[in-house]
């Protein structure tokens, strides 16, 4: 038996740390939104061991790997006795901001569920996934979430109309822990979600005025030490998107307003040395299609 799974990446429209944490990790708050930037992951039904491969250098194929963790966690936490092998086609740039690694895994865990025909439900493959990574949770369902906590307390929010962007890496990547290291409290200028939330759900998400409330916490702490990432912005900005830094990583996304826009947005782009993707937003996944 074979499986084929698409891995999508995630932007954050707005990412606030609230405060840290006794075991070191920080509350945030942040709605996540998944586009048509993918990874691909096959999938195939071995005897008892689990094989993982992925040509991309900058990744390892062992245990260190995430989607192989993923594959190991969920084989033990459920006793299962058949194997797969795992290959792992890299499209979503690494230590990015977009979520590829965390997407990998839950694709990896609804994958695995299906393939060794394991009798489980969303909330036990939550435990397992958050486990994994912060991110994690929110791609079992994908679509449009506040994401809350440490990343995994989830709430599904209305699917935005569908929103053209360009996503533009420097083509260097960032530690989500390193970034983390860099905060300092308390924080200043603290902004609220609730218009952000508020505009999901009357609909009316796409309106420019409404992208105003948009706001990365991050950007304070990464922008002084990686100028290009700024810039990226800044340009950006300059070439009438609206646009902001994804996570914790070093892609910047820019929401522009038509198709018309894409041939004009690569034209001025090219001249950079620039890692750019044309994107759209993309809806929930029901997570029961996956068994």
């Amino acid at each position: 038996m074979k499986l084929h799974l698409k891995a999508p990446a995630k932007i954050n429209f707005f990412l606030e740390i609230k405060n840290k944490r006794s075991d070191g990790y920080h509350n945030l708050k942040s709605v996540m939104q998944t586009v048509s930037l993918y990874d691909e992951l096959f999938f195939e039904l071995t005897d008892s061991k689990i094989l993982f491969e992925c040509e991309n250098k900058h990744l390892p194929i062992n245990k260190e790997n995430i989607v192989y963790k993923a594959a190991h966690m969920i084989k033990e936490h459920y006793n299962v006795n058949k194997g797969v092998k795992i290959h792992l086609k890299k499209e979503i740039p690494i230590k990015a901001g977009l979520g590829g690694g965390s997407s990998d895994a839950a694709s990896t865990l609804k994958a695995l569920v299906k393939l060794w025909n394991i009798e489980t439900s969303k909330d036990k493959l939550k435990k397992i996934a958050v486990k994994l990574g912060a991110d994690v949770p929110f791609f079992l369902t994908s679509g449009t979430a506040l994401c809350e906590g440490i990343g995994e307390i989830i709430t599904p929010l209305k699917n935005i109309e569908k929103l053209n962007m360009v996503l533009v890496n420097p083509d260097f990547g960032l530690s989500s822990k390193d970034v983390y290291k860099k905060i300092k409290f308390p924080l200043t200028n603290q902004v609220k979600i609730n218009r952000i939330i508020s505009s999901i759900i009357n609909g009316c998400f796409n309106k420019k005025e409404v992208f105003n409330y948009c706001f990365n916490r991050f950007e304070e702490f990464v922008f002084p030490i990686y100028p290009e990432i700024a810039k990226i912005r800044k340009i950006l900005n300059e070439l009438g998107c609206v646009s902001l830094m994804s996570g914790s990583g070093t892609t910047v996304f820019g929401i522009y307003d038509n198709k018309a826009g894409t041939e004009k947005l690569k034209s001025k782009l090219n001249k950079y040395k620039w890692k750019t993707w044309f994107v759209n937003t993309i809806k929930l996944i029901a997570f029961c299609t996956m068994f």
